[in-house]
C-alpha cells in the first residue's frame, strides 16, 4: 500500500469514527434503538464502506452488560454489532456474540 493509500485510509477511518461520536451526541438520532448516548463511551470502531470516496455505512460494536446487575450476580457479557446507514440515519444490530461462555469451563471440572 502506497503512503497516500495509507494516509487516505487513515482519514477515512477517522472520519468514520467522528460520525460514530456524532452520532452518540444526538439523542434524537438514537430514537427507536436500544442505543442511548452513555453507550458512547463504549463503542469499538469495526469498519466503514465506501462509495465513490463517501462512507456510506459504519459498522461498530458495544460491549452491553460490562457489570453484574444489581438484582443477581449473573453478569452476561454481550458484545452487538451495529450498522449505521450514513444516507438514511439507519441503525440495525447485525449479530450478537455472547462472550462470557467458554468452552474450557464447561464439564464443571
Amino acid at each position: 500500500m502506497g503512503l497516500a493509500r495509507a494516509l487516505r485510509a487513515i482519514r477515512m477511518r477517522r472520519r468514520a469514527r467522528r460520525l460514530i461520536a456524532g452520532l452518540f451526541a444526538d439523542p434524537a438520532r438514537l430514537a427507536g434503538t436500544s442505543l442511548r448516548p452513555a453507550h458512547g463511551r463504549r463503542w469499538v470502531y469495526v469498519g466503514h464502506d465506501e462509495e465513490e470516496g463517501r462512507i456510506v455505512r459504519i459498522r461498530f460494536g458495544i460491549l452491553r452488560h460490562p457489570r453484574p446487575l444489581r438484582i443477581s450476580s449473573a453478569c452476561h457479557q454481550v458484545i452487538e454489532y451495529y450498522r449505521y446507514e450514513i444516507e438514511t440515519g439507519e441503525i440495525r444490530v447485525e449479530r450478537s456474540v455472547r462472550i462470557d461462555r467458554r468452552e474450557e469451563g464447561a464439564g464443571g471440572g
